[in-house]
């Protein structure tokens, strides 16, 4: 395995690191994978997991490319007017760009955590050259919503706590006794889940999602796509509330790989959720791609010869 840094896009402006597999390439045949930025972390990743994603394919063949989007790390900001939004796409296809001059690679697999995985979503929507895609912690598009689906998360997410956590806890338990706690508010909130089932206004709230088309999108045109979520995210929130029932119909028609990591936090800070994160993605790739016979996604056999994936996860001097 080699790592080199490289300089790519139009003014060779953007920062990477090159993940060379050197003797494990003994398929030719393989897609290069490209990690986008998590937010404005560097590409190193939260707590380097993109390092340890990149160097983990890489050992299966996998050639790998992680670098930072303008203005992020050691890349330098833009000076035009392209918005963000549309500037980590194009910057998405320029590392496509690279890899087709620099290696001959026609075919991506694009992987990103939070902001990262929904970049890789949006590039998977427009660019045919992706034919794969690992989103991690996906929060699609909550900030374009109204203030009530806002609103429905936030009081989930509390619910979730004092179920899980606060209920639990004696100084919790003691704060009310003493008239510290805001006790009406806490009764609220533990309803909150079966007045919500109640209710059941789940499709007055989501209302039209281009996240949800884009997984549609990508899903129907039978692009592998793997869904990773840690326990208790807003991102997996979310994706409950905008497709509802139809995820359960998705997953189990194997449009889409889905798989929820129990006690991990959002950016996988322990060692033990890190390596389950990468387990999976391991095996989805070894599933999707190195077990699968040459020109098997031409004949419409790729989708036939995807892993059964889905549910909950049981438990030196080189350039970074």
């Amino acid at each position: 395995m080699k790592e080199d840094a490289v300089l790519l896009g139009h003014t060779r402006s953007l920062v990477g690191i090159l993940t060379d597999p050197g003797e494990a390439a003994n398929d030719t045949n393989l897609p290069a994978v490209i990690l986008l930025n998590a937010g404005i972390v560097h590409r190193v990743g939260p707590h380097r997991l993109y390092v340890k994603i990149a160097r983990s394919l890489a050992a299966m063949g996998f050639t790998v490319l992680r670098f930072d989007f303008s203005g992020v790390g050691d890349s330098r900001a833009r000076h035009d007017n392209l918005p963000f939004e549309r500037s980590t796409i194009s910057e998405a296809q320029d590392a496509m760009n690279y890899l087709a001059a620099e290696r001959g690679i026609g075919r991506f697999v694009l992987a990103g955590l939070c902001s990262g995985a929904d970049v890789s979503l949006k590039t998977a929507c427009c660019d045919p050259r992706v034919v794969g895609a690992i989103l991690i912690n996906a929060q699609g598009d909550q900030l374009d919503t109204g203030d009530a689906l806002r609103s429905y998360l936030l009081n989930r997410r509390k619910a979730r706590y004092y179920w899980k956590s606060a209920l639990f806890r004696p100084k919790m338990w003691l704060r009310a006794v003493r008239g510290e706690a805001a006790f009406r508010d806490i009764m609220r909130v533990l309803l909150f889940p079966l007045l919500s089932r109640v209710a059941r206004k789940k499709k007055a709230l989501s209302g039209p999602s281009q996240y949800a088309a884009g997984l549609r999108f990508v899903a129907e045109r039978g692009m592998p796509l793997l869904l990773v979520f840690s326990d208790g995210d807003t991102g997996l929130d979310y994706l409950h509330e905008v497709f509802g029932d139809e995820l359960r119909q998705l997953c189990s028609s194997g449009k889409i790989g889905f798989h929820v990591i129990p006690h991990s936090d959002h950016l996988f800070t322990l060692l033990d959720d890190k390596e389950r994160l990468l387990r999976l993605m391991r095996d989805w790739a070894h599933g999707c791609f190195v077990n699968v016979q040459p020109g098997a996604e031409d004949d419409g056999l790729l989708h036939a010869q995807r892993p059964s994936i889905g549910g909950r996860v049981a438990g030196g001097g080189k350039p970074a």
